[in-house]
């Protein structure tokens, strides 16, 4: 973080400099005071005029005193001074923030611009800056590794600028000590987004790129391997052997399974699939679930987080966009994943309740504090969609737009187990 670091010291020394400049001109003025006193008394000047120069001289000198008293830099007032000196100095948006509680102090005309006077008032909690949809646990942990570490820094965190829009910035947070050992000190928390959307586009043609690789690649030739498994298996290239009949049947079924594999990838890992509505037609719940749930277990087990499945047996096909409920029950669960801490676990469950399919996803992560904001991604043309590299959006907002997708609502509720996200599906769309 850019900072000048004279700022920070300097703020208290220059007041008090300030405060002994007046003390020390009170000081002579009362000597001259004395001198011409005495001066007055040895010239033997008249009685009123040596009372009333001494009167008029003590009055000046506590005339002073007490505007000394009333415009002089408090010791507080220093130490509040050097909190915002320092802000003022970043070269970026940036707030101060109290070591101990995590509260806003300051901040610089940059910030309030960008996120608003309302999120940056005095006594907020730097938690309030994210957005719903920013759940990423270095960026809501960067202020208390900056206490314990000195400075911490976080890429891709997301917040909101004061018109409600999400942006992408990169977080870094730096501690300065207080002058008093008995007090935390204060943290300085800049935010750069250009840095960071740069790194989301960059990240976004790396991510196309490899979604075409796995495309062309991987998804052909498995098309090309199957379509020679099924001549066989069906006989259409001559009869063979059971034992060989039974090889090419497995084959087939592998590559089916593999195939689903690679499309639940694209689905939900290609940026321009979320401006695409797809068709409706019948699917079976269980079975997208637990196709999701497999794309997620090696991140599950790489963070020590158990995913736990609770899927009403029997529950009947409902009639929705495959890949909108794929995308939907995947970033529940993403979201549920960071929320979540090491060693905890997130819960899917799935029921029927007269003619809806009911979906919850539960994790014991904090509870929210604000509604869920309903982003908005727009709908455009395939050719258009492919030219289109940025993530549309991300967490909990993507989630209630593809709710709203699949003609639902995405509702939040917070009891003892945890705080559960409930999205009701209608098995037949009006």
């Amino acid at each position: 973080m850019s900072i000048q670091e004279p700022a920070v010291e300097s703020g208290g020394d220059d007041a008090n400099r300030s405060r002994r400049s007046l003390l020390y001109a009170t000081a002579i003025l009362l000597v001259l005071m004395l001198v011409m006193s005495v001066a007055a008394h040895l010239v033997q000047l008249r009685p009123a005029a040596l009372i009333g120069f001494p009167v008029m001289m003590i009055g000046a000198t506590a005339l002073i005193l007490i505007l000394l008293y009333l415009v002089g830099p408090r010791p507080e007032a220093a130490e509040g001074d050097a909190v915002r000196t320092v802000v003022r100095a970043a070269l970026m948006p940036a707030v101060a923030l109290d070591a101990q509680t995590g509260r806003v102090l300051a901040a610089n005309d940059e910030a309030t611009t960008m996120v608003g006077p309302a999120r940056l008032a005095p006594g907020n909690h730097f938690s309030d800056l994210f957005a719903d949809d920013s759940p990423e646990k270095a960026c809501r942990r960067i202020f208390e590794e900056a206490v314990e570490r000195g400075q911490a820094e976080a890429d891709a965190c997301s917040m909101r600028t004061h018109t409600g829009a999400p942006v992408v910035v990169r977080l870094m947070a730096r501690l300065y000590p207080a002058a008093d050992a008995g007090t935390a000190g204060f943290v300085v928390v800049g935010f750069d987004g250009n840095e960071a959307n740069d790194a989301v586009a960059q990240f976004a043609r790396v991510q196309e790129r490899l979604m075409s690789n796995i495309s062309h690649e991987l998804r052909t030739p498995l098309n090309v391997v199957m379509g020679f498994s099924e001549l066989l298996t069906t006989g259409t290239l001559g009869e063979m052997p059971d034992k060989q009949l039974d090889a090419a049947a497995e084959c087939h079924e592998g590559g089916e399974r593999i195939l689903r594999l690679i499309n639940d990838i694209l689905d939900v890992g290609r940026s321009r699939s979320y401006y695409l509505a797809g068709e409706e037609h019948p699917i079976a719940p269980l079975q997208m679930i637990r196709r999701i749930e497999n794309l997620l277990a090696g991140q599950a087990r790489r963070e020590n987080l158990q995913v736990e499945m609770n899927v009403e047996p029997g529950l009947p096909e409902i009639s929705t966009e495959e890949r909108a409920f794929k995308q939907l029950v995947y970033h529940l669960l993403l979201s549920s994943m960071d929320r979540s801490q090491p060693g905890g676990a997130v819960r899917i469950a799935a029921r029927q309740d007269g003619e809806e399919l009911v979906l919850t996803v539960t994790d014991s992560g904090p509870e929210l504090t604000e509604p869920i904001r309903v982003g908005r991604v727009p709908s455009v043309s395939d050719d258009a969609a492919r030219d289109t590299l940025a993530p549309p959006l991300l967490g909990l907002p993507l989630c209630a737009f593809l709710a709203e997708r699949l003609g639902s609502t995405l509702t939040v509720s917070t009891d003892q187990d945890g705080v559960h996200f409930e999205v009701r599906l209608p098995r037949e769309r009006s």
